[in-house]
């Protein structure tokens, strides 16, 4: 007879270049280790499913992320049903969850940025309705958060029990540094002269290409040579227009998504990361072990970090093009990025770096066996 304890992780969706999608992978793969039985339930799984995971596709019924995302939690009630787990772990918000992955923003909070007939809508009150039923002081489900902004935003939002909350350590590849540099300049056909600055992230416009587009403008209109490349899947055509706008073809460069960010990221001179909204930004913490200086914004959670360890700069006040844009201008006239890179040195040893897909493994384990 089976004794081992069987665990049901729920995620609307796998693709292989996602932050929330790459945090679950290793997360599963640290489960997987244990003395646990896992199945994932998701709607649509793409690319490679690691040996000893057992994944269920529901597929995606319904044309709207509504009706896609009601289907999949009905779906997901009747699996369980028979499945019978011992807990359930949802990576992305709905009722019935034990352990919840919050990768993303508080949605109250940020709906108030919104227009308010959005609030009318069927999504809207959809998303209120799956966060409350998993942040509402009186429901069981207990909160993985990835830093203290996401936590604060949350508990100031919902009446949240202080023992709901476990605030997670940072969790990168424990191969990140096993990776090399290249030589970006022959690779992608840049200019001798030219700086390189990075831009990783699979939702454009709320991870701030535009504004990434905009700076890399304003640098080569002062003489502060920069070549950005662009690295992530999403649809490239309204930014490729605006590129032409500017007349800078030649110093955008889009590679989509890849799997050697970690050597792009050795062999350049600055990420920017100016996000509308981001609950972590784990290539954040990418750079930072890979002593690549960061140029970020006080939306994006991970922004504490390159404050703690001095890894670049971060605009604390509201966004502002032009004040991103100066503080870039006067970090690399001043030859700021060399000395950001060797205050780095020494970060990609630090456990601290690594240690969240053990340190969520070990409670899950616990609460399991508890």
């Amino acid at each position: 007879m089976n004794s081992r304890k069987k665990i049901a992780i729920l995620l609307y969706r796998y693709f292989p270049y996602g932050g929330l999608q790459k945090d679950f992978l290793e997360i599963a793969k640290e489960l997987l280790s244990r003395d646990v039985t896992l199945k994932v339930f998701t709607r649509r799984w793409e690319g490679h499913i690691p040996e000893g995971l057992s994944v269920t596709e529901f597929g995606q019924r319904g044309f709207t992320n509504y009706a896609k995302n009601k289907n999949f939690v009905k779906d997901s009630y009747k699996a369980l049903q028979s499945y019978k787990p011992d807990l359930v772990f949802g990576f992305n918000k709905m009722p019935g969850l034990d352990l919840y992955f919050a990768a993303d923003t508080c949605f109250k909070k940020e709906s108030l940025k919104k227009h308010p007939i959005t609030r009318f809508t069927r999504r809207f009150r959809q998303s209120i309705e799956y966060e409350l039923a998993v942040f509402d002081g009186n429901a069981s489900t207990e909160v993985f958060l990835l830093n203290n902004k996401q936590a604060c935003d949350f508990k100031t939002s919902y009446q949240l029990n202080s023992n709901q909350m476990i605030v997670v350590p940072p969790g990168i590849n424990l191969n990140w540094n096993d990776h090399d540099p290249i030589d970006t300049h022959s690779i992608f056909n840049i200019q001798l002269e030219d700086k390189v600055a990075l831009f990783v992230g699979s939702d454009f416009h709320r991870k701030g290409l535009d504004r990434a587009i905009s700076s890399i403008h304003c640098l080569n209109k002062n003489n502060i040579p920069f070549t950005l490349l662009v690295i992530g899947k999403d649809n490239f055509g309204p930014y490729s227009e605006l590129v032409q706008n500017f007349g800078i073809n030649e110093k955008v460069k889009y590679l989509g998504p890849r799997d050697d960010v970690a050597s792009l990221m050795k062999s350049s001179d600055l990420l920017l990361h100016p996000a509308r909204e981001e609950a972590a930004g784990n290539v954040i913490i990418e750079s930072l072990v890979s002593h690549l200086p960061v140029a970020t914004c006080k939306d994006v959670g991970f922004a504490e970090e390159v404050k703690n360890h001095k890894g670049g700069f971060v605009l604390e006040e509201e966004f502002s093009q032009d004040r991103f844009d100066a503080l870039l201008i006067e970090i690399c006239k001043n030859n700021q990025l060399e000395n950001l890179k060797h205050s780095m040195l020494g970060l990609e040893k630090q456990d601290y770096f690594f240690s969240r897909f053990r340190f969520i493994a070990d409670i899950v384990e616990e609460k399991v066996n508890g």
